[in-house]
């Protein structure tokens, strides 16, 4: 699928393959670093959250968005859960604030509703939040943070049934 943005950049969707790996693992960390988490945070979140073996995409649905220059972003649900789990959502930070963020996770809404989701939940970064609030997520509870011990993380809830 393509899509273009209100700053006429083109964005093509394609589902994510095991081939992404490095891609995905590379923009995760500079995510994360983005917010200025120090150096054993973010080795403390990688060690734990990075995506170790292509065995990770058994159970995930996502889609990888690029642009004519490179990737833009990603998201990886979580199919092996109860309750569908946004496993990542990752934007390129170079394209942070330039609309494309609500672009893919608009098209993170419209797979869910494929999907037949009601609802599905995540934990955000605290830095994210208002960009998921804004989006329509609520926050529902907190989850202890790997990169910043003793500070919590939202944990999210979207319902896919609500209009925007």
């Amino acid at each position: 699928m393509t899509r273009n943005t209100s700053n006429h950049e083109t964005i093509n969707f394609r589902p994510v393959t095991s081939g992404d790996l490095p891609t995905l693992n590379q923009m995760m960390r500079a995510g994360k670093a983005h917010w200025g988490y120090d150096e054993e945070g973010l080795e403390r979140f990688m060690k734990k959250y990075s995506i170790k073996d292509t065995a990770y995409f058994d159970t995930i649905i996502g889609y990888v968005a690029e642009t004519p220059n490179g990737v833009a972003g990603y998201y990886l649900f979580n199919t092996g859960e109860k309750t569908p789990q946004l496993d990542q959502f990752i934007l390129d930070t170079k394209l942070i604030g330039k609309g494309l963020g609500r672009h893919i996770w608009n098209h993170c809404v419209k797979e869910s509703q494929k999907q037949g989701w009601p609802e599905f939940t995540f934990v955000s970064d605290p830095n994210s939040q208002g960009f998921y609030e804004h989006m329509g997520a609520i926050k529902i509870d907190e989850h202890p943070m790997v990169t910043a011990p003793g500070k919590m993380a939202p944990v999210m809830k979207y319902s896919t049934q609500r209009v925007h």
